[in-house]
């Protein structure tokens, strides 16, 4: 298989036991070369990679639905590093409260009002990007990373896209881009506007990064 996906957090260990890691996508059939590295030393031995003589799907459709299967890792990629920035700086802000609390008997009303809504601002930032958990093994309002998700998991098989299975890739690339156009909105205006506020406060700066790559 091919690599899987960035995960926005480590699995448990449970996860690892019933799971394992994120699975990448099947390989074609063709020679390729395994690769082992022991401390300092590599080993590499070439292996072929043969089509299940009971499957009868075409190569072609094998080859889209790999093709299929590696865009959407590349976005659920790109939604998980963007949802683990994001809790990221919601932590930072967390820990921005208890500090300044710390250092000031009465922080600064504004300060202190700006810090909850930057928090409730992250909060739906986030929610648009992937369900919240809701405890008892329930989720939200499905997102377009819980999408992505469940039509890479379908994907996974030895046959090729079915038509479903196609327009519903062209549903959700569109959906995609919408919501990292509005994470590098939040990165390029927005976090660098509260740093400012920060900065003018005393209070320590958020972390920042670059725009994302759709």
């Amino acid at each position: 298989r091919l690599g899987g996906p960035e995960i926005r957090r480590p699995p448990t260990e449970e996860q690892l036991a019933f799971g394992g890691g994120p699975r990448g996508p099947q390989v074609l059939p063709g020679t390729y070369t395994v690769k082992l590295t022991v401390n300092d030393k590599m080993f590499d031995q070439q292996v072929e990679v043969k089509l299940d003589p009971s499957i009868t799907t075409p190569v072609s459709e094998l080859q889209e639905t790999q093709t299929m299967m590696v865009k959407l890792r590349d976005m659920q990629s790109t939604i998980n590093s963007s949802l683990r920035f994001l809790d990221s700086v919601k932590e930072q802000l967390k820990h921005t409260q208890t500090t300044m609390k710390n250092l000031h008997k009465e922080p600064d009303k504004d300060m202190t009002k700006a810090l909850d809504d930057y928090i409730k601002a992250l909060d739906t930032l986030t929610d648009r990007l992937s369900a919240r958990d809701e405890g008892l093994g329930f989720a939200g309002k499905a997102q377009v990373s819980d999408d992505i998700g469940n039509l890479y998991f379908s994907l996974d098989s030895n046959f090729g896209p079915t038509l479903g299975q196609r327009q519903y890739f062209g549903e959700i690339e569109p959906a995609y881009r919408t919501r990292v156009d509005e994470v590098n909105k939040f990165l390029s205006q927005t976090l660098p506007q509260w740093n400012e506020r920060l900065r003018a406060w005393g209070a320590p700066t958020l972390t920042t990064r670059k725009p994302l790559e759709p």
